[in-house]
This record gives structure tokens, sequence and C-alpha cells, in this order.
């Protein structure tokens, strides 16, 4: 009998480490995915103040991957700049197909974070978003006219 109790305990020692274990694994796996989606987004914003849009684009698409989803208010501001990036590839381009359809690209995205904004209640970004898709409204209005 005295060897059953030892058995059982040990197994009830072994399911609580394995569940603290499993627990552990979760939290690093958690904090790493934030650092690796902090140092995207802060490599996305440096390359997007140096003109270099295209690595911009990639970072801050990455970087949404990696943002959990309860977090709107990042996840708002990031497809915000990826729009800003798309959007400023359009702006600088010469060919009106192509301007065309990434200033529509960049209002689809804008239009996301407008939704999440809005969800949020934050007026002033809403005012600053609702200004971007304006002008990407317009620049994809004369690109078509093109």
């Amino acid at each position: 009998m005295k060897q059953l109790s030892i058995v059982v305990i040990m197994f009830i020692a072994g399911l609580a480490v394995s569940t603290v274990l499993g627990d552990l694994i979760d939290i690093a796996g958690n904090c790493a995915d934030r650092v690796s989606c902090a140092w995207l987004i802060s490599k996305a914003s440096r390359a997007a103040a140096g003109g270099n849009y295209l690595q911009a684009r990639k970072d801050y698409e990455k970087a949404i991957e990696k943002i959990n989803p309860s977090n709107k208010s990042l996840l708002a501001k990031t497809k915000n700049n990826l729009a800003i990036c798309i959007f400023a590839m359009a702006d600088g381009g010469k060919d009106p197909a192509s301007k065309a359809k990434a200033s529509a690209e960049s209002i689809l995205i804008f239009s996301q974070s407008l939704e999440l904004f809005k969800e949020l209640g934050d007026l002033e970004r809403i005012k600053e978003v609702e200004k971007n898709i304006e002008e990407a409204a317009k620049t994809a209005k004369s690109a078509a006219a093109a």
C-alpha cells in the first residue's frame, strides 16, 4: 500500500511539474514573440523613415502576423503604418495601373485600421486615418484617369 501511495504522489507531482513547465514554455514563447514583434516594428519604422518603403512593408507585414489580435491598439497602429508605406510606394510610382492598384490596397488596409480605432474610440487616430483614406482615394482616382 505504501508503494501505491508513493506512485500516486509521484504521478500527481509529475502532472504538476509538467503543467508548470508547459506554462513556463508558453510564457517564454509569448515573450519571444513580443520582443520579435517590437524589433520588427522598430526596424520597419527606421526603414520607412529612410524611404525604404518596400523593406518597411515586409517588416510591418511580419509584425502583424505576430501581434496578439486582442492588442487592437498595436494592431491598428501597425496596419496604419503598413498602409502608409504602401501608399507612399504608390504615390511615388510612375505606372498609373500600379499606382491605382497600390492605392486601392492601401485604402483597404487603412480601412481595417480605421475599424480598429473606432472599436477603441480613438477619435484623434480616426480623423488621421480618414484623412489618409481621402488622400489615397484621390491618388487612386487620378491614376485611374491617367
